[in-house]
């Protein structure tokens, strides 16, 4: 057994007296100075065994030894302690602890706290009239019951149930006095004076028993009674935090009423504000100026918000969906409570985004990716626990908006002026809030609320602000397009009329053209016809001598026909300029090897020269016939030219991307470089030669189809060690 000495005020001692085990005995000393809301220990006694039967053998002892003196005292003790042990346990029974009030004054404006000497029975849920028998397991100031010891090394754990009562006694002549219960943590049950006057949620021993609600309540309490008995039951198997953890406040009717009031206005300026505030911004941004992303975190942050404190100051689903999981709407609140902190950090990276890294987006996002995740897949309590790292990320959050703000301010950026008056503002507001207004009766609160909303009343000026810039800019660039639109008007009826002249033009092309194809079709017929005749006539005037002709004439007719030949090559190289100039290009695929092999079997079919091919094949997609004239003229040249009797070419290529570089190199006599250039001129030669194929045409015609697809020709050679010329090939 444990015996418990109270002392209540200066006077009254109450002695408790309850069992905790049949083998032994404990004494504690306790004191409870109600003045004072304390107590502690004095001392703890270790009383030996004993029994039921150890006076009697004190009396036998005395007895044999006849010493009636000490026989008088030990019978006088044992009375005594009997007497005791009777009005202990009739103490046990009745004794309570009863707060005396009849001395207050309850004036309009009094709230009366009772926080403290509440009996706590942990692990039962009792009714009024169930008293009798029962000890409280503590004596408890309000709190969370995981603050209160189970033992030296552990408190209590968050989940079970509980009651709590308390019994005081206020004046016969008070005004209507009604009491303020606030919300707690769990389920709850609520009698006065053994009247059960309400059940928030259901309450119950176990998780599946009991359903979890959350609201504050006012009780009016009888006028005609003077001595009240409050008991509550309650049941936590959600939250971290367990029990009644604020205050209960007694008050006038009229006051505890008009607070409420004043309360439910403030909430509905406040909510109603926040929501207005976030649907028109989310609105303007899905319906006309969806360009600035920082107006839509801005609506969510609103909404979020106005969710959160309605939600916790009158959790309507909770009232809607009477059935519904708290674990589920709580799990909602807090992500609701994480959204609003991200959207928070976005807008501020969208409003700063030209001094804020991307990095800092990502971090961001993935923070609030991973607590709404543990939000939904944390078993209840932990999730409850994820506000405190959420506020140390918020916390980070703000000094480096306060960094980056400062940087923006150098910078001459108007709207950071805003968001720090704002951020200013709201830590002025939050501050207040906590330590001056948090429980206030008056009207501070309101003040309070309203400074929030001045609050995201600047920050939506700072998005009308952004707006607004955003707007005149984009008049300026209308009248920059405007004048752009005039300017290329009139560039359009320039280009319409140099478009007309060029329609003229190519008119006059194609008749110019079409007088160059008859042209070439009269230097064709009429200048090559009177060359054949003029060569055949030679060779008829050789053959009607009838006597043989020295060796000068023999010389002369020679030449004679090697000058009409030469001009016919020359007709003919002409037309073939003039054909390659004005004709229409055909390209096809075609293989490389296999055209260079032709070409080499074309100009050297007795194979006499040595003409190495590339080793690897590759189609090309070109046209033929220009392709194949530039090849056939530069391996044409290498041979007729070479001055040794076997001459050597080597070919080569190299591919990139849509670009052919090729190398002819042969064994030839060279040129000296100071003719690399002239060489590609119509009709030059670097030697006079009568030979009929010499016209001094084909090195132009290649330059010509060269540039035509784009590419250059170039020369690398020196006298008497042979010539490399190289070209490249656009397809």
């Amino acid at each position: 057994m444990n015996i418990v000495l109270a002392v209540s005020g200066k006077s009254k001692i109450n002695i408790i007296l309850y069992v905790i085990g049949s083998s032994s005995i404990k004494s504690k000393y306790r004191i409870l100075d109600n003045d004072f809301h304390k107590s502690f220990i004095l001392a703890i006694l270790d009383v030996p065994k004993m029994n039921i039967r150890q006076p009697f053998y004190l009396l036998y002892t005395s007895l044999l030894q006849q010493q009636h003196a000490r026989l008088l005292c030990v019978v006088f003790i044992f009375l005594l302690t009997a007497f005791n042990f009777a009005v202990l346990g009739q103490s046990l029974q009745k004794e309570t602890v009863t707060i005396d009030l009849q001395e207050e004054t309850l004036g309009n404006s009094t709230e009366i706290t009772l926080d403290t000497d509440w009996e706590f029975y942990w692990n039962a849920l009792l009714e009024p009239g169930n008293f009798n028998t029962k000890v409280p397991f503590t004596t408890v100031s309000l709190d969370s019951w995981t603050n209160f010891p189970l033992s030296d090394t552990e408190n209590l754990p968050a989940f079970g149930y509980a009651t709590y009562r308390l019994q005081f006694s206020l004046p016969e002549e008070r005004p209507h006095i009604s009491m303020y219960i606030p919300k707690a943590y769990a389920a709850s049950k609520i009698w006065v004076n053994g009247k059960l006057f309400s059940e928030i949620g259901r309450v119950g021993k176990s998780k599946a028993e009991t359903l979890h609600r959350r609201f504050a309540q006012t009780i009016p309490l009888d006028i005609h009674e003077t001595n009240f008995e409050v008991v509550i039951q309650v049941a936590n198997f959600y939250h971290n935090k367990g029990g009644i953890s604020e205050p209960i406040v007694l008050g006038t009717t009229q006051h505890l009423q008009n607070k409420k009031t004043k309360r439910i206005i403030t909430d509905m300026v406040f909510i109603g504000s926040l929501s207005f505030i976030g649907l028109f911004f989310l609105l303007f941004f899905l319906f006309y100026w969806n360009k600035d992303r920082a107006v839509l975190y801005f609506a969510i942050l609103c909404l979020s918000l106005a969710y959160m404190a309605l939600s916790d100051r009158y959790a309507p689903f909770a009232q809607i969906f009477e059935s519904v999981s708290w674990i589920l709407l709580t799990t909602i609140e807090y992500i609701t409570l994480f959204l609003a902190g991200f959207s928070a950090s976005m807008f501020f990276y969208h409003i700063f985004i030209k001094f804020v890294p991307e990095l800092y987006k990502k971090i961001t996002t993935y923070g609030f990716y991973a607590l709404c995740l543990l939000a939904i897949f944390l078993p209840a309590p932990h999730f409850t626990r994820l506000v405190l790292p959420f506020l140390l990320l918020m916390i980070l959050n703000i000094l480096y908006a306060t960094f980056i703000i400062f940087k923006a301010i150098t910078r001459q950026r108007h709207e950071s002026i805003l968001l720090l008056t704002s951020m200013i503002l709201t830590s002025f507001i939050f501050f207040a809030h906590i330590f001056i207004f948090l429980g206030s009766n008056g009207n501070g609160i309101i003040y309070v609320n309203f400074g929030y909303i001045i609050v995201f009343l600047l920050l939506s000026m700072l998005l009308m602000t952004r707006f607004s810039d955003s707007f005149k800019a984009l008049e300026e660039a209308k009248v920059v397009a405007l004048a752009q639109k005039k300017e290329i008007s009139e560039k359009s009826q320039e280009l319409s009329n140099v478009n007309l002249e060029l329609k003229e033009n190519v008119r006059q092309l194609k008749n110019y053209n079409a007088e160059l194809d008859s042209f070439n079709h009269i230097v064709s017929h009429d200048l090559k016809a009177p060359l054949v005749a003029m060569h055949s006539l030679v060779s008829f005037i050789e053959e009607d001598l009838e006597v043989p002709v020295n060796k000068d004439a023999e010389s002369h007719f020679n030449a004679l026909k090697g000058r009409i030949s030469k001009m016919y090559s020359l007709i003919n190289g002409l037309l073939e300029y003039s054909r390659i100039a004005q004709g229409q290009k055909t390209k096809v695929t075609f293989s490389i090897t296999n055209l260079l092999q032709e070409i080499a079997d074309t100009i050297d079919p007795e194979k006499k020269h040595s003409i190495v091919l590339p080793k690897e094949d590759s189609d090309i997609h070109t046209s033929k016939i220009e392709f194949q004239h530039v090849f056939l003229n530069l391996m044409s040249n290498a041979i007729k030219h070479c001055d040794k009797e076997n001459a050597q070419i080597v070919i080569s290529y190299s591919k990139s991307s849509n670009k052919y570089i090729f190398t002819i190199q042969d064994n030839g006599p060279g040129i000296d470089p100071k003719y690399h250039d002239k060489v590609f001129e119509m009709f030059y030669q670097l030697e006079e030669s009568d030979a009929a194929e010499s016209t001094g045409i084909g090195l132009a015609i290649v330059k010509k189809i060269v540039s035509a697809n784009h590419g250059k020709i170039s020369i690398e050679s020196k006298n008497s060690v042979g010539t490399t010329i190289k070209f490249s090939w656009i397809v």
